[in-house]
């Protein structure tokens, strides 16, 4: 039985990059089920630039945090991918960078956390100076 899922995404192919927005209750499932639908969404477009940003009620645990590089794996995610994430709720924000802060470590994916979509843009379409929070 699939576990019911509380939140909505939105998928918007916009000429050179995909934008994503995801909103509601955040979810280890909703996770995988988010990035295969980014994963999906630029091979259909040929478009690997992601534009993100999320605004949810719940973190994830560490130990799911911990299994993102798995994550980022199984769904296809790889280093042709430039992800610009927003996350602006802020008391997931801490668990979001966490979440980034493995993925870089472990050498999988290629994005950035921003603290704002304009920042986050910039970075992706090679606009302006990297004003990412790290």
């Amino acid at each position: 039985m699939e576990a019911q899922l509380d939140y909505e995404i939105t998928i918007t192919h916009k000429g050179n990059y995909v934008h994503v927005n995801a909103q509601g209750i955040g979810s280890y499932e909703g996770a995988v089920d988010l990035w295969q639908q980014v994963v999906d969404a630029c091979e259909q477009h040929q478009c690997f630039n992601v534009l993100g940003e999320q605004y949810l009620f719940r973190n994830l645990s560490t130990h799911e945090a911990l299994n993102y590089p798995e994550l980022f794996k199984k769904v296809g995610i790889t280093k042709k991918h430039r992800i610009a994430w927003v996350d602006k709720n802020p008391r997931t924000r801490e668990m979001t960078e966490f979440c980034r802060n493995i993925l870089a470590n472990r050498l999988v994916g290629n994005g950035r956390l921003f603290k704002d979509l304009e920042s986050a843009k910039q970075w992706l379409l090679g606009q302006g100076p990297e004003k990412s929070s790290q």
